[in-house]
Formats: C-alpha cells, structure tokens, sequence
C-alpha cells in the first residue's frame, strides 16, 4: 500500500461507516450476496488485448483462475461488450480503415453458455467463439465499445479520429451497418496529446436515452441523445460538459443508483466527481481529485480505467506507472469520491481491471508484464488484498465477465 493524506482518510471513514445515503440499499444487498461455495456461472470471463485474440478464463471462489484459453483468433481485440440478454460478446478491431489486413471494425461472437458452465471445460471446441458477422467501423483506433440495457444499439468510440458510431442490434444479435457517426471538433491545450479530438469512451446511462462520451482530445464529456426511431445519435440540449484543461478524460461509470458520474482523466492522473440529470441530460461537477499521492506523481503516468463498486459504496482506478489501483469512497453527502489508499497491481501498466459480478475480487491487468492479478475486495472497507493467484495473457487490456441470467 502507499502513503494516504490523513484528512482524506479521515473523510473517507466517515464515508465507510455510513449506513445512509448513496449506496447503502446496494451496500446491504451485496453484504448478502453469493456465499462461498462452488464457482458461480457468473465468474466467467473473458480477456482481449494486443495478443493473437480472445482468452476465456474463470474465476475461483478462492481467487484461483482457469490458465486462458484462446477461444478466438483476432488481431487487437482491445475492448469488448457483452450483449445483456443474448449470448453474444461484441469486439472492436483496433486499427485503422485503411488497414491492409484487417480494416477497423466491430465484431460479434456467439458462445456456448452451457460448454463455459461446465465445470471441467473438457470440450475445448464447444468453447470456441462462433463468428455471428462483422461490420466495419467508419472511424480509425476504435478502442470502446457498450452496448445499452435494451441490447438494441452498440456504441464505438474512435480514439483516432475522434468519433463516435452508433451500430443497431438485430434481435438475435448480430449487427447491421452503423446507422451513425459523430465525428467532433476542437482541441485541447496539450500540443502534444491534444491536437484534436479522441473519443476514448462512450457509455448509455441507465434510463437508456442518453449516450455520454469521454473525449481526451477536448478535455469533455459530450452527451447525447439516443434516438431509437431514427437510430441516430443527437447532441442534448446540454452537449457537453467541460474538465480542466489537459485533464483528458478517458473513461467514465455511472453509479448504481443512476444519479453520478465518475470520469478518470488521463493526462491529469484525476477522478472526477459529477451529479448526472437524466432529465435534462446535465453532468454537474461535485470534485476532482488526484489519484495519486501528490508528492509521488511522476511525468509519463497516466490513467486508465474506472469503475464504482456494485455496492456503490467505493470508486476504483488503475494508474499506469504508478502502477496500482486507486481507491476512493463516496461521500453519502453529495457523492463525491475521495482517494483513500493505493495498492499495488503486481506487475506493470495496469490498463484494465474488472470487479466480478458479485463484488468479491478485482482482477487487475498488467498490459505491460502480461499478467492477470486477483485481489479479494474487502466488504467493509473495500480494501484489496493479494489472493496469490494470477495467470499469464499477452498485451492484457480489457476483462469482462459472462452475463449473469436470471433464475428461471
């Protein structure tokens, strides 16, 4: 662990001992939420980066995982999307739309739920991803893609050309050519990294009609109306909400109950804070705060993913070069998040990691040392604690896990 600010972690307690506010109705259903037992259908999962493709992997009550299995060939399959009733995972092809070998693109794959349940995975050929189709993608580096609650519209955020693509979903989940593309405009201050726009993350809010984008490029968040009739992305009456200039958001996550908004910025090595208005399509900013211990940072480092706990009592963010996961605790006040601790991810550049759907452990990615870690997540605290398990991938960059069904 590293040095905390003892203001911080005394702000962050208060938070903790909370048992109103935000979070408390999720902090009290995942107190009791799947016991210690045999390995749940949920804890699938799957890894893609800047290897040869797709590895599956599952995890253990113990912390344990299954060594990855290649399950489908495909050059930087660098993020993906599950689709939230059907069986089908989404990939982006990250490379341009002039590529000679594989054009940027969108892919879907069907698995097999009923071969990934079986506990012996002893038929490697079932688990293989069946190819659904592929579309391509008008818009170079697509490195994000989600899908909305109704499974109706995949989203494609280009980091290259600084665009956004809307793909409609057919009912059984393959997808039809993109319907639209957002292409934006500007820049920002840092020469370097900012002459124009990179849209880095798109995600659908939970009443399913707006569509929030992080562009690094334009230190925004520019929302969107998602418009179903015409399948068309359309700038909100709000279209963007401005950060610090050279902040260069990357990703976001909205919290359990719909209600805030966590940015991670890049370039600044910060988590913004924001109150969301799903009425007006409004982000409001609460705080920014640093990721890191202020005395350490250091030129070069940067973050990566973020992502709110299911209890939604505790943000998380990865830091490349300092190379741990950021904790933080939201405020039952106003829903700001406060850091109060790092721990180290074992390896080098984390640029992913996921919390699994019951909320017990985190797996952390080390695109950098090619290794997976797993940490057990304290309940009360949400605090990480090394497991002592991890497995190898290469280039890790993205985890998701299998779609949780409900019982029939």
């Amino acid at each position: 662990m590293f040095k905390t600010n003892r203001r911080s972690f005394s702000v962050a307690l208060l938070s903790l001992s909370t048992v109103v506010g935000y979070g408390s109705l999720h902090a009290q259903q995942a107190a009791t939420a799947q016991a210690p037992g045999q390995p749940s259908p949920s804890q699938v999962f799957w890894i893609g980066g800047y290897g040869p493709g797709i590895y599956a992997s599952r995890l253990n009550t113990d912390g344990s995982m299954v060594e990855p299995r290649l399950v489908a060939k495909q050059a930087k399959a660098s993020f993906f999307a599950m689709h939230p009733t059907l069986d089908i995972l989404y990939v982006v092809t990250e490379t341009a739309i002039n590529d000679r070998e594989r054009a940027a693109s969108l892919a879907a794959y069907q698995y097999d739920r009923a071969a990934y349940q079986a506990g012996d995975w002893s038929d490697e050929k079932a688990l293989e991803l069946k190819p659904v189709n592929v579309e391509r993608v008008g818009g170079n580096g697509p490195c994000h893609v989600t899908v909305d609650s109704a499974g109706q519209f995949a989203v494609v955020s280009n980091y290259g050309s600084g665009s956004v693509c809307l793909f409609p979903i057919r009912p059984d989940g393959s997808l039809e050519p993109e319907s639209s593309v957002v292409e934006h405009q500007g820049s920002g201050p840092n020469a370097a990294r900012q002459k124009g726009p990179h849209a880095h993350c798109a995600m659908v809010d939970p009443t399913n009609r707006w569509v929030l984008v992080a562009d690094l490029g334009l230190d925004q968040v520019l929302v969107y109306r998602l418009d179903g009739a015409s399948k068309k992305l359309v700038p909100g009456p709000n279209p963007f909400f401005k950060l610090a200039g050279g902040a260069g958001p990357r990703h976001l996550a909205f919290h359990p109950e719909g209600k805030l908004v966590y940015i991670i910025n890049e370039m600044g090595m910060t988590l913004t804070s924001a109150a969301w208005d799903s009425e007006t399509g409004t982000l409001t900013q609460i705080a920014t705060v640093g990721s890191v211990p202020e005395e350490t940072l250091q030129a070069g480092w940067s973050t990566a993913e973020v992502l709110v706990h299911p209890s939604g009592r505790f943000v998380y963010g990865s830091n490349r070069g300092h190379n741990t996961i950021a904790l933080f605790a939201i405020s039952p006040k106003d829903g700001g998040a406060v850091r109060i601790e790092n721990f180290s991810t074992l390896g080098n550049t984390p640029r992913n990691f996921r919390i699994d759907p019951a909320g017990q452990f985190l797996l952390a990615e080390n695109q950098d040392s090619n290794t997976v870690h797993s940490f057990a997540i304290d309940r009360g605290t949400g605090f990480l604690k090394p497991t002592g398990h991890s497995i190898s991938a290469e280039k890790p960059a993205c985890i998701k896990f299998m779609t949780v069904r409900a019982a029939p």
